[in-house]
């Protein structure tokens, strides 16, 4: 997610969730453990704190040579 501070951001939902997935999946293909509960806080009584959960869903394995992983 970028934003600015001229008023142009590009923080719409759907680019945030394309940017988390985009991580989330490089991650996994570099064999990141990724999968917990993250607690993520702030030291600002402005911003709130966040607790995501990061579970696998199926049982998809990366190969074991990297340099194959296909982006699907």
């Amino acid at each position: 997610m970028t934003t600015s501070n001229d008023g142009n951001s590009d923080s719409s939902p759907e680019t945030f969730e394309r940017a988390l997935a985009t991580l989330l999946r490089d991650s996994f293909a570099e064999g990141t453990e990724i999968e917990d509960t993250w607690e993520i806080t702030s030291s600002s009584d402005l911003v709130p704190d966040w607790r995501v959960v990061i579970e696998k869903t199926s049982g998809a394995v990366p190969p074991e040579n990297g340099g194959d992983f296909v982006d699907q």
